[in-house]
């Protein structure tokens, strides 16, 4: 079911707590399923720019706790369900679903890529593939006033370079092959 588009969307920010000392950080969290040996990859930032933490998720599934940091609690219930379709509008490609409870000090992550089970969510929001992240869903409240900002990109990207290489010496035997019954046939 895996098409050659990328899919996209943004989910989870947390924004400001009251009266609290400590500073607030800034983080971005990226699943992105792109990968050509259906592995999920989750790479989070802090502060812009610094690489934190990077987890590999086998089989296109995800279903995990996703720790805050600095000891942040969070303040407001959540439960946001997106359903990822193909540009056809129709072939269901994707499904992620982030929640929390208040109080908790992580928030639930359960992203389904194309396994054989796969089922629209009940009440997910309907987002068609474009092939870039986005900002998004404001979710819930942390105690700290940390900015937590997730990001998904689901399904196959444009081809890799060796994809790329394969096709273009595909075309290169189809044109020689041609190219030699053309003199095949002038000289008959």
């Amino acid at each position: 079911m895996k098409a050659s588009v990328v899919g996209t969307i943004a989910a989870l920010v947390v924004g400001f707590g009251a009266g609290v000392a400590q500073a607030a950080d800034n983080y971005l969290i990226q699943l992105d399923d792109r990968a050509s040996n259906d592995t999920i990859t989750g790479n989070t930032y802090k502060n812009g720019a610094n690489l934190i933490q990077s987890v590999v998720f086998p089989n296109d599934e995800i279903n995990a706790p996703y720790t805050l940091w600095s000891g942040a609690t969070l303040l407001a219930s959540f439960d946001n369900q997106f359903n990822y379709y193909e540009p056809d509008g129709v072939t269901l490609s994707d499904t992620v679903e982030i929640s929390g409870t208040a109080g908790d000090t992580f928030f639930q992550v359960v992203f389904l890529s194309d396994p054989n089970s796969l089922s629209p969510l009940p009440n997910g929001g309907v987002n068609l593939e474009n092939g870039q992240f986005q900002p998004g869903v404001l979710a819930g409240i942390v105690s700290n006033g940390d900015f937590y900002n997730l990001q998904i990109a689901s399904d196959l990207e444009v081809p890799e370079p060796a994809t790329w290489a394969m096709m273009l010496l595909g075309a290169g035997l189809v044109g020689l092959v041609a190219r030699r019954r053309a003199a095949l046939a002038l000289t008959a």
